[in-house]
Order: C-alpha cells, then structure tokens, then sequence
C-alpha cells in the first residue's frame, strides 16, 4: 500500500472515530454496545459508508446480539443511525 493510501485510510479511521465518539466517550455504553459501534467504525473505513442497514443483521455486527438486543434504549441507537447517515450524506456530497 502506497503511503498516500495508507495516509488516506488513517484520515478515514480518524474521522469515523471521530463522528462515534460522542457514543464512545459520553454514553454509558456496555461492552456489547462498544462493540457494535467499533464493528460499525470498522465497515465504515473499508467500505466508506455503510447504506445498506441489513448489513447490520449479519456477522460480526449481530456476534453479541441483534440491534434490538443491544440497544434497549432505541434512543442511543437512533443517534448512532443518525450518526451513520451523516457520514452517508457525506461520502455522497
């Protein structure tokens, strides 16, 4: 991988960190939780978006639970979904 590349993806790690950090910082998240979002991270860095909500429903993101299981208060979810569809938007821009 060229440096350029490897600049680039550290430049998306760091941003999509960033725009969760809210959730991983100031939310009493449960270790289940935290995991969910870093999967989340993690999908957004190598793929740039993550449109597709099914996604969500498959491996590794259900391996400790489905969204419903993980997020009883849908409220926490909510702005974690908020979070992705700005990030969404503007990858699209």
């Amino acid at each position: 991988m060229s440096n350029v590349a490897t600049k680039a993806n550290v430049r998306t790690a760091n941003a999509a960190k960033e725009a969760f950090s809210e959730y991983l910082t100031n939310t009493n998240l449960d270790s289940r939780q935290i995991y969910f979002v870093n999967q989340i991270v993690e999908y957004i860095v190598h793929n740039g978006m993550l449109r597709d909500f099914s996604i969500l429903q498959e491996s590794p993101f259900t391996d400790q639970g489905s969204v419903v299981d993980i997020f009883t208060d849908l409220t926490v979810w909510f702005g974690i979904k908020k979070v992705i569809d700005t990030i969404n938007d503007n990858a699209a821009a």
